[in-house]
């Protein structure tokens, strides 16, 4: 369970309710300081220096892209040229099916992760930004099939146990 989790960096009070609110971050500050021994007050000073210090960035609601009706979760490996890598960057940034984008190690590599509502919006979608994108040397697409390990969605992984008979 993510609440027994050591957070590196932080003392064990501030470890447990970082991971509180991972788990929940609708818990209110009684609730935090009851499970964590310290008082209510104590429990919002702790959560305040946590955002204050950047610990905590903000609060979100966790959506399962997978349970989107008809959605395509899908990952882009790009290959760009080196001197247009920032403007490949804010063209990807500026669209609305990509919700992850990373610099990877390698020449000017570039991992993004988005939904798509559609196999055919996915191939439009991907053809496009190939062909109109200035800079791209090479694209590659993978559509997610399985998640076996996600542990900020909640996804723990599971060892299949056969059974042979």
């Amino acid at each position: 369970m993510r609440g027994e989790e050591k957070v590196p960096g932080l003392d064990p009070i501030d470890s447990l309710i970082v991971n509180m609110l991972r788990e929940n971050a609708r818990l209110t500050f009684s609730e935090i300081g009851k499970s964590a021994g310290i008082s209510r007050v104590a429990a919002r000073h702790r959560i305040e220096q946590l955002e204050r210090n950047g610990v905590i960035r903000g609060y979100h609601a966790d959506i399962d892209l997978q349970a989107l009706p008809k959605g395509i979760r899908f990952m882009l490996y790009i290959e760009t040229v080196p001197e247009f890598y920032l403007e490949v960057i804010g063209t990807l940034a500026s669209g609305s099916m990509l919700h992850e984008i990373y610099g990877t190690t390698g020449k000017s590599h570039i991992h993004a992760v988005g939904t798509a509502p559609d196999s055919e919006a996915l191939g439009a979608y991907t053809d496009h930004l190939y062909r109109t994108t200035k800079g791209i040397r090479e694209m590659n697409c993978q559509i997610l099939v399985t998640t076996y390990k996600d542990t900020e969605r909640g996804i723990e992984y599971k060892r299949e146990t056969e059974t042979v008979q």
